[in-house]
């Protein structure tokens, strides 16, 4: 079994019904912006396998906090943020006592649990780790698909005022900053075609 399909199975399960499905859906779309990003930055040589493991358990804390059928709101999602990066920490410590990830150094492995302890502290974020998957983070929240909930209009304004102003300045890769100029004019169509003003 591959690193990939230890951390779906171990992991995934946890996020199927958070925030009605969004946290599956999100997690995967993480983890394939996380590679684009990697793909496109070799200069900045970033540990893939820390990386990798804390974009697949960046939210699994709320899967402990958000349940079935719960509307996602965004003062809601805010309130949990510093609860749901301690959770995911904590179950990501866990996890990586396993075997599989004995190829690992203890150092790697503190710093998968940090990455995951403070991906949404927005203000905090300098390490250019951090701001990777940050980066992956946001380009996955901005990306609007006909699988993944979205906010409700007066959340959504909210969401996009905050991730234009904290979120996408602190962005230091060029790929990143052109693609969330075009997920940004994608959500504004797409929310303006169905009646979500921004």
């Amino acid at each position: 079994m591959t690193l990939e399909e230890y951390l779906k199975k171990k992991i995934l399960p946890d996020l199927e019904e958070s925030r009605n499905g969004f946290d599956k859906i999100h997690t995967l779309e993480v983890v394939d912006w996380l590679k684009q990003i990697i793909e496109h930055n070799p200069d900045l040589k970033l540990d893939k396998d820390v990386l990798l493991i804390a974009a697949y358990a960046h939210d699994w804390g709320y899967s402990d906090i958000f349940g079935e059928g719960e509307v996602m709101q965004f003062e809601k999602v805010e309130d949990a943020k510093k609860l749901h990066m301690e959770l995911g920490a904590q179950k990501l410590e866990k996890l990586l006592k396993g075997s599989i990830f004995s190829f690992l150094t203890d150092t790697q492995k503190e710093r998968a649990i940090h990455l995951v302890a403070v991906h949404d502290k927005k203000f905090e974020l300098k390490d250019v780790d951090e701001l990777v998957l940050m980066e992956a983070d946001m380009l996955s929240s901005l990306d609007i698909n006909d699988g993944k909930p979205i906010y409700d209009a007066e959340s959504n304004k909210k969401f996009m005022a905050a991730i234009l102003t904290t979120r996408i300045p602190k962005f230091v890769t060029n790929f990143s900053k052109e693609e969330a100029k075009r997920l940004v004019q994608a959500r504004k169509d797409y929310c303006n075609k169905i009646g979500k003003k921004e």
